[in-house]
């Protein structure tokens, strides 16, 4: 079957590659849409993501990427099941179409049995999905409502990490937000808030077509932070108050460390982007103490995927989709780079 292939660092391929057979315990999808997430362009260049630190406790070795490895991409993808281990016990047939996740928990060790799987020591990753097919374990197959495009369906992933990012932030009807960054999961979050309930949504981002998609989207106020004071005028928008709720979407840690200045007292900043290695933040603890404010990280999505399934048809994800055949994934690649695009996805 076809694949795209880290070659070597930095160089994408397409190969020919063994078509995967299942085991008892495993199901088969022919894949019909793999999306390019932003960790992606990272893994090719063997930036990351590495979250191992020195000194750090709790993550596990399997989480650390090969430098250089040769390995199939792709977590997100939707499809078609054309094949069904003996022993899977759930309601599968032969031609359902299905949304995936890619990491299989053990169930077993100290964080699965204490509420925190994404924690999981044991955790397997099935990876491989910007291919003709893929295996998966039962537990991460999700049947996608029948009447649900397919490219739609493989935003499973993406709006699952959405709904864990609303989760964290523990938003509350009448909330007012900011959205500081205008690509995949800040347009998620932007969508997800207004139906929780937001007041007052501002989304900041430097790209005119992403700030067009948010004002689309229903934001009450777009800004380019580039060209417009961002403190100012989200000083207008709150009457001077600040934020409820900071969404920090770009990945930019510069960024992540002004939503400090632009929440509310007793705001919740939410970190909902993935950054820079070896990078520190300096946060001003002074004035976190007299504004009590919290800090959240975003991780994945543990638990989250059956009612990232529900919201898939309330979500307008159509107008953020950017479509390229599997062969020409070297310039899906060179256009994601690009910012333009709000999610591409390779078709096989």
């Amino acid at each position: 079957m076809k694949a795209v292939v880290v070659k070597e660092v930095g160089l994408l391929d397409i190969q020919d590659v063994p078509e995967p057979e299942p085991n008892d315990d495993e199901i088969k999808v022919k894949i019909a849409y793999a999306g390019i997430c932003g960790s992606d362009p990272k893994l090719v260049d063997s930036k990351g993501p590495s979250p191992r630190l020195d000194g750090a406790i709790g993550w596990p070795k399997k989480m650390t990427p090969k430098p250089g490895g040769v390995r199939i991409l792709g977590h997100e993808a939707s499809g078609t099941i054309v094949k069904i281990g003996k022993d899977i016990k759930g309601d599968f047939k032969i031609g359902q179409h299905v949304a995936m996740n890619f990491k299989n928990y053990c169930g077993a060790c100290y964080y699965c049995a204490n509420g925190m799987q994404h924690f999981c020591q044991r955790a397997a990753m099935f990876w491989g999905l910007m291919a003709e097919y893929a295996v998966f374990k039962e537990s991460l197959v999700f049947p996608l409502p029948e009447d649900l495009p397919l490219d739609v369906g493989a935003f499973l992933e993406p709006v699952s990490v959405a709904v864990h990012t609303l989760d964290i932030a523990r938003m509350k009807v009448g909330d007012s937000v900011i959205i500081t960054g205008g690509g995949t999961i800040g347009l998620l979050i932007l969508q997800l808030a207004i139906k929780s309930g937001a007041s007052k949504v501002l989304v900041s981002e430097p790209i005119a077509e992403k700030r067009k998609l948010a004002k689309q989207f229903g934001a009450d106020v777009v800004v380019d932070p580039l060209k417009e004071n961002l403190l100012d005028i989200s000083n207008n928008l709150t009457d001077g108050k600040g934020f409820n709720i900071c969404f920090e979407a770009s990945g930019i840690p510069s960024i992540a460390r002004q939503l400090i200045l632009l929440a509310e007292a007793r705001g919740n900043i939410v970190w909902a982007a993935t950054y820079p290695g070896g990078l520190d933040v300096g946060v001003p603890i002074e004035y976190m103490y007299f504004r009590e404010l919290t800090i959240h990280s975003v991780f994945l999505s543990p638990y989250s995927f059956p009612r990232a399934v529900q919201m898939l048809p309330k979500l307008d994800l159509k107008p953020l989709i950017t479509v390229y055949p599997l062969e020409e994934v070297v310039k899906a690649f060179e256009a994601h780079k690009r910012g333009k695009d709000v999610k591409i996805m390779l078709q096989p």
